[in-house]
Formats: structure tokens, sequence, C-alpha cells
């Protein structure tokens, strides 16, 4: 065997190597990709479930409900803080002399002098999302018939 033939063959082994890691890179990718997918699945699975249940008194409904009235708090604060309000129909921030959402379009309530307004009790939306605008009886619609 010449040194030719030697530097040939060594050349076949890395190119064999470099296709090795190359197609070993792609699969890990392609792993990571299902599993991603797969994540997405599974929550979307949760919040169906979570829909369909919400009003049911469980462990788990109870610290879903805490979180959707944490996150309504600190939206409230940034709201505050920023000087808007937030859209009754989407959540999102507005400004506070806004007639109308410029996210959804939804009309806003006119302001009105604080020392006119009462305030009243809100209702209960603790079984939606909290940047949707429904009643707890829009969540009982959603829940597949039997």
């Amino acid at each position: 065997m010449g040194f030719f033939d030697t530097i040939e063959e060594a050349g076949r082994g890395i190119g064999a190597a470099a296709k090795d890691a190359a197609r070993t890179a792609r699969l890990n990718m392609k792993l990571k990709d299902l599993d991603v997918k797969l994540h997405k699945e599974y929550e979307l699975i949760g919040q169906k479930y979570y829909k369909a249940h919400c009003d049911e008194d469980t462990p788990d409904n109870r610290k879903v409900k805490e979180i959707y009235a944490e996150i309504a708090a600190t939206k409230d604060q940034l709201a505050d803080i920023r000087g808007e309000s937030l859209c009754p129909s989407c959540g999102e921030f507005v400004d506070k002399n806004s007639r109308f959402c410029n996210h959804c379009g939804a009309p806003l309530a006119e302001t009105v002098d604080e020392d006119d307004v009462t305030v009243e009790e809100p209702e209960d939306k603790t079984c939606e999302e909290p940047d949707r605008e429904t009643d707890k009886e829009a969540c009982e619609e959603e829940k597949p018939q039997d």
C-alpha cells in the first residue's frame, strides 16, 4: 500500500465520520422539534381540559384561578404605572383617553369623573383566560356535550 493509498483511505474515513456527525446533528434537531411539538399538544390538551372543568373545585383549578387573579392584579398595577387602562374585551393596555381599543377595536367606556363612580363587586370570571371577556355561562357553553 502506497502513501497516496493511505491518504485516500484516511480521507474516506474522515468523510464518513463527517457524514455521520451531520446526520446525528440533523436527527438530534428533529428530536428537539418533535419534543417541542409534543409539549405544545400537551399544553393545548390541558387548556381544553381546564375549560371543560373550570367550575369544579379542585386543587389544580384553584391554582390556575389564583394565577389568573395574580395576572389581573399585576396588569392593573402596570396600567396604573403607565397611565393606561385595560381593554375589557381583549385585556390589552390602552390609553385612558381612548374611546376604542387599538388592539381589538372594542368600544371603551367613556372617561368619567372619579367622584361620580360607584364601585361594584366584579363578576366571577375565574373560568376564563385572563384576557378574554366572557362570563361563567360562556365557560359552561364551552364544555363538551355528553
